[in-house]
């Protein structure tokens, strides 16, 4: 799995967060630290999957719909590459007994395993991780005060 998930999330939080301002991409690859491209392609990625829009020109991104209205597991699918969550190593050695049976043995547990982390995804909304991130954020800043 690539990091296109958790920086989907990051993208989401702030656009939530900012809400009902709009954010660009360039803003955006500021908080992430990327390439404002590769933020374009990943939101290009959540714009399709509806859960962002956009205007043209500099206008910026925003939500599509509320937070409460989008789970992790909308933001996952969005952001999943093209192979499994949990690969399997490959090229073992044919003539060991092991080696030929990892792929029978772990395929299965494999694709459980990531259905019960979209089941859970499926239950955690955009707005929980706000309140989350919210909730940190404050900590944090408490704690800054004090130490100052």
């Amino acid at each position: 799995m690539s990091t296109h998930f958790s920086v989907s999330v990051h993208c989401l939080l702030l656009l939530s967060l900012s809400a009902p301002e709009r954010i660009t991409s360039a803003d955006i690859a500021g908080s992430v630290n990327t390439n404002p491209v590769v933020v374009r392609r990943i939101l290009g990625g959540l714009k399709k999957a509806g859960l962002v829009n956009s205007s043209p020109g500099t206008r910026g991104f925003y939500l599509a719909k509320p937070s409460s209205e989008i789970t992790l597991d909308m933001i996952y699918q969005a952001a999943k590459d093209e192979g499994p969550l949990f690969p399997i190593h490959g090229n073992c050695n044919p003539n060991c007994e092991v080696g030929i049976q990892m792929d029978s043995l772990l395929t299965n547990l494999y694709r459980i395993a990531e259905s019960k982390v979209e089941q859970f995804f499926a239950s955690i909304t955009l707005e929980d991780m706000e309140r989350s991130c919210s909730q940190q954020m404050e900590t944090t800043q408490l704690e800054t005060e004090r130490k100052a």
